[in-house]
């Protein structure tokens, strides 16, 4: 017999077995009955479950395989359509009245053994996979569709390129330099986008909620699309969380086009991602990069930035970690 595959994964194993409604401790082997015939399977494949069906799904056998690896079916008066089902996958076969006066050793080069099909639990199973993917795909969508036509493919290459290039520039001037003397907490927040009213209640909202949440997320959105900075960098959290980085680079370019230092700290934190993604460590000149642009937004009033450069100082520069910690958390509490 063709088409046999290598052992499926656990959980299309697991189901599979629930769907036929097989325990193996309830198989038994009886002798074959004298008109029976047997096909054979693969050497490993001994001890298997499977069962034979007519196509209309009436169960001929159910049994496991014999210690040679032998699948037994038996006839039904005027039926030719038959199907041999296992764990990993089932069989249309095809047996006229001819096959079965044939001696047992000419059964199987009589049949006509159809390709691999998926069984009813694992195609259940595939249909759940798609509905999961399409929800995911619509999710993501969802995460960025908000800023459409603003950011387009195009425009999001050329702020991130222009950012990379002016950052380069700012690393050799002597606020660059990761030393206290650059680092003052500006109380009023001066430097940030003006978030309304209205903006602010709705990313409260979306954190009452869960802003990680399912629920949460839909309010999340609309409190970015108000213009709430915030919102747009717990929108960047989640879609780094899911390693989705086609959601995190236009949501960084929209926090450096709209002038909040979290585009910099974002922009660090998705640099240094895929950086180190292939072997887990990024090189000194990305490291270097990654904490420049994070130094770059704590100077400029970032709240997260500080308190991402804040464990970078704790063992360098106790005192000013400390400081970096206490303006992020007066400015904005809800950080702890």
């Amino acid at each position: 017999m063709t088409h046999r595959p290598g052992r499926p994964y656990l959980p299309v194993m697991v189901i599979a077995l629930c769907s036929l409604g097989l325990a193996l401790s309830a198989f038994a082997q009886p002798p074959p009955a004298a008109d029976a015939r047997q096909v054979q399977l693969d050497a490993h494949w001994k001890g298997e479950p499977y069962h034979w069906d007519l196509a209309d799904g009436t169960v001929l056998v159910q049994s496991v395989t014999d210690d040679d690896a032998r699948a037994t079916v038996t006839p039904r008066a005027g039926q030719e359509d038959y199907v041999l089902e296992m764990l990993w996958g089932r069989f249309p076969v095809k047996v006229s009245a001819e096959c079965w006066r044939r001696p047992a050793a000419q059964f199987e080069s009589c049949a006509e053994i159809g390709p691999r099909e998926d069984t009813r639990a694992q195609k259940d199973e595939r249909a759940e996979d798609e509905r999961k993917e399409l929800e995911r795909k619509r999710r993501l969508a969802a995460r960025t569709a908000w800023m459409r036509p603003e950011m387009t493919q195009q425009s999001i290459v050329a702020i991130i390129a222009k950012t990379m290039r002016d950052q380069q520039a700012w690393m050799r001037t002597p606020a660059a330099r990761l030393i206290a003397d650059n680092f003052a907490c500006d109380t009023s927040n001066a430097g940030l986008p003006k978030i309304t009213a209205e903006a602010q209640e709705k990313y409260a909202q979306a954190r009452r909620i869960g802003a990680y949440d399912a629920p949460g997320k839909p309010v999340l959105i609309e409190a970015a699309q108000l213009g709430n900075w915030r919102a747009v960098t717990t929108l960047f959290n989640v879609a780094m969380y899911g390693e989705d980085w086609e959601s995190a680079q236009p949501l960084v370019a929209w926090l450096l086009e709209h002038e909040a230092p979290a585009g910099y700290n974002k922009l660090a934190e998705l640099h240094g991602t895929i950086a180190s993604y292939e072997d887990g460590h990024a090189s000194s000149t990305d490291q270097d990069l990654v904490t420049a642009l994070r130094w770059r937004a704590a100077q400029a009033g970032d709240p997260g930035a500080q308190r991402d450069m804040s464990e970078y100082f704790k063992q360098r520069d106790p005192q000013l970690s400390e400081r970096l910690t206490q303006c992020a958390l007066e400015r904005f509490p809800d950080l702890k």
